[in-house]
């Protein structure tokens, strides 16, 4: 057991230790951890070694130059500079609500950036001022369309926040799969089997091996054995604003 303290001091550690900003790290530390304070272990500390390895691949840049490159007084294009998308993502979120606080509403589509941590922490950023918050992304190919076997999307998660006065905001975070790759992630170190309708073989039989993507195998889309075409299709929207919008890699060439 690790204190919440000691665990941010230990991640924030390891993120300068890549090279990040000391501000760059905090930031990451606080997206980070946030997943495990809501429960939700697959996105958390546990997906620490996963960005350094990124890092050492050549594929995240510790000291980006986040910035704005196209913009109208709605919307922006953030161009991350291959940077953490733990920090870029939070960045591109606060000019979508200084957009809004000017003109009412703010949009923002993000490129050239990377894994950003559980989608809510983005979204639940408009709470403080009193707005509506809304942030998606697309991910590495990981997903087969309904009746097929060839990967094509992401988990693609869509995460919804609203503010309800004094009650506790209404908050959505989830992925258009059945369950997240980082579930499966839980399932291989807990050397467990995954629930029916999770994955499928390389051959599109129904799979309960949490293993099974590393030989072929794919997610099914949020739905199951007669709805997966909704999930699907909601994935699709997703690849759509997040990635065709801002002009970065999507469906099957997202790396």
């Amino acid at each position: 057991m690790f204190s919440y303290q000691n665990l941010h001091q230990f991640t924030q550690h390891i993120f300068q230790s890549i090279g990040c900003s000391a501000e760059d790290a905090k930031l990451a530390t606080d997206v980070l951890l946030s997943a495990d304070l809501r429960g939700v272990d697959s996105h958390g500390v546990a997906r620490l070694s996963g960005y350094v390895r990124l890092w050492e691949a050549g594929r995240i840049n510790a000291a980006p130059d986040v910035r704005v490159v196209h913009e109208t007084p709605s919307t922006a294009v953030v161009d991350g500079d291959w940077g953490l998308g733990l920090v870029v993502a939070p960045k591109a979120m606060a000019v979508a609500i200084q957009k809004a606080e000017q003109v009412g509403t703010g949009w923002v589509s993000v490129r050239n950036s990377n894994h950003y941590g559980i989608a809510g922490y983005h979204a639940m950023q408009a709470l403080s001022h009193d707005m509506i918050g809304l942030a998606m992304t697309n991910a590495s190919p990981l997903v087969a369309p309904t009746h097929a076997t060839e990967r094509l999307l992401g988990t693609n998660p869509i995460a919804v926040a609203i503010p309800a006065q004094e009650q506790p905001p209404f908050v959505a975070d989830f992925a258009t799969t059945t369950a997240a790759n980082g579930k499966l992630e839980i399932l291989q170190r807990k050397n467990l089997e995954a629930p029916t309708g999770w994955i499928q073989d390389a051959q599109g039989n129904d799979s309960v091996n949490p293993h099974e993507l590393k030989a072929g195998g794919a997610l099914l889309p949020l739905g199951g054995e007669t709805g997966s075409h909704k999930g699907y299709c909601l994935g699709s929207i997703v690849d759509i604003f997040s990635a065709v919008l801002s002009g970065a890699n999507y469906g099957p060439w997202v790396p």
